[in-house]
């Protein structure tokens, strides 16, 4: 547990800090401005000294994350809180320190960015820096210096939350943003550090705060990390091991396996145990199985009962050197499949314009849920346990793409399913059970209400609706043509068939239906013998 300890060269710039602060108010000599570019340069180095602390740090917090991301991962991510918390105060800090010297020596803020200390013209000059720390309020309210005092408590209550409260006494976060005591004018935190102070004073002070705040960084995640800290746990094996990330890969896919260097120990055997592990209660829901151990390895052995993607998590339990249980959870998943076969005619691949053809789509190896299928021409509905309904609007093929998502995460391209598109088949007329040529009587014919069509030899159970023809027949010299609108027969036909004599001939001809594809077809004409 880190205590916030500072190294001799710290404790070194804090005096000469504290020791040019009290010479203010003396005097300001061009030795004492001189004096603070030494300071500032000072905390500058150790600025970035702890800089490049954190880096460590938080690269050591990766390293555990990737080792026992279950019990890391709480704690790491608080250290990506700090982390993110800490470089906005950092550069709002930086962005001021820019600001007062651009605009005390009257430069830009790229020149200011790149100009050092001692290069500065106006190194005494208080006024301006005052103006825009202090403003034209008398406790400083109005000026920049009472923003960054507040965005530094708020940055010290979240370090301090990220903290266990019996942990908190032992924890120094050295931001102090307390009104000084028993001062001469008594006066508050932003009119000690920043009123009518030289452009260097301000410039170095600015900068101490911003080694605060990296210390205070620095030791908020060196707790954090410490909190995933064991016992040291001795192994005398060590092997390759080689992890598959999926022992099924299709043709044209990559193998992929992650292969690395496994310590354990042969002589004691750790507790290996299989149920639903509770990550926020640190138990299992129900009674775990406890598994067999071979060499320090743990032998999972389950039988299989369904399909689809299967998770399990568990422990493994260690005791350490000095006897006390370490606890290490983890969790996998497998995919169980049914052995496939896939037997396909190369010619059926089509589908019907304007119809909901159905689709069956399933990847040996991959439950249905971890599918996504697109179509590049067209609309997919989803039935579920990878049934699909493929409805084609135009054009003359479309492309389903299918998709899965395997066990880590990444979507990978399982090909692609190319279907002929072709309009419905040209549906038949029909006159009562006549779809052709046939004879019936004059009263058979009264009988019947209209032209009717329908699909033969076709899968689909689909309506074609006759939306006009014509009837016309010749009798005794007589020629009569009747049109109809829509499929009924009209009471002008039933007047044409009291002229019907035997033998005569009635064609409905000229007959249009339209298909469920939206497309107009005309018929076949029916000719009908009077008997």
């Amino acid at each position: 547990m880190s205590s916030g300890k500072e190294s001799p060269r710290q404790k070194m710039i804090g005096m000469m800090y504290l020791v040019l602060t009290a010479l203010l108010a003396l005097n300001v000599s061009k030795d004492i401005l001189d004096a603070f570019i030494v300071v500032n340069k000072g905390l500058e180095k150790t600025t970035s000294n702890f800089t490049n602390r954190n880096e460590n740090l938080y690269a050591d917090f990766d390293l555990a994350k990737s080792i026992d991301p279950i019990r890391v991962s709480p704690n790491w991510k608080m250290a990506q809180e700090v982390k993110k918390h800490s470089a906005e105060i950092t550069e709002y800090i930086d962005k001021l320190q820019k600001q007062l010297v651009a605009k005390t020596d009257g430069i830009t803020l790229s020149s200011a960015d790149t100009l050092q200390m001692a290069d500065i013209k106006s190194k005494d000059n208080y006024d301006i820096p005052t103006n825009i720390l202090i403003g034209d309020s008398e406790d400083g309210s109005a000026g920049a210096s009472r923003k960054l005092k507040n965005k530094l408590i708020d940055y010290r209550n979240r370090l301090t939350n990220c903290i266990l409260p019996q942990d908190k006494k032992n924890i120094k976060l050295d931001i102090d943003t307390e009104d000084p005591k028993n001062t001469e004018n008594n006066e508050n935190w932003e009119l000690y550090n920043f009123f009518h102070r030289p452009l260097v004073a301000s410039i170095t002070i600015l900068s101490k705060l911003k080694n605060d705040v990296k210390n205070a960084e620095s030791v908020v995640v060196d707790y954090l990390l410490k909190q995933n800290d064991t016992e040291a746990i001795k192994f005398d094996t060590i092997a390759a091991k080689v992890i598959p990330q999926s022992n099924y890969v299709l043709l044209g896919e990559n193998y992929k396996a992650d292969v690395f260097i496994a310590a354990f120990s042969k002589t004691k055997k750790p507790e290996v145990l299989i149920g639903k592990y509770n990550e926020t209660s640190k138990t299992f829901d129900g009674t775990p199985n406890a598994i067999a151990v071979e060499n320090g390895l743990g032998k999972y052995i389950t039988k299989t009962d369904r399909e689809g993607l299967v998770n399990y998590s568990g422990t493994i339990k260690i005791k350490s050197p000095k006897g006390k249980d370490v606890l290490f959870p983890f969790k996998s998943e497998y995919i169980v499949a049914r052995p496939a076969l896939t037997v396909s005619a190369e010619k059926m691949n089509v589908v019907y314009i304007g119809l909901d053809n159905p689709i069956s789509v399933s990847v040996p190896g991959v439950p249905n849920e971890k599918l996504t299928v697109t179509v590049n021409n067209g609309s997919l509905k989803n039935n579920g346990n990878g049934k699909f309904m493929l409805n084609v609007k135009n054009g003359n093929k479309t492309d389903v793409n299918v998709f899965a998502t395997m066990e880590n995460g990444e979507k990978r391209n399982m090909g692609v399913m190319t279907f002929r598109v072709k309009r419905v088949p040209k549906p038949v007329a029909k006159f009562g059970k006549i779809t052709d040529e046939g004879k019936m009587t004059r009263n058979e014919m009264e009988i019947e209400k209209g032209i009717f069509a329908s699909y033969e030899d076709f899968e689909f159970n689909v309506v074609c609706k006759v939306t006009s023809f014509r009837m016309s027949y010749s009798t005794q010299g007589v020629y009569i043509d009747v049109p109809v609108a829509g499929n009924q027969i009209t009471k002008e036909v039933l007047d044409a068939y009291k002229k019907l004599k035997r033998n005569d001939k009635v064609r409905f001809e000229d007959i249009k239906a339209v298909g469920p594809d939206g497309a107009t077809v005309k018929l076949s004409p029916l000719t009908i013998k009077v008997i």
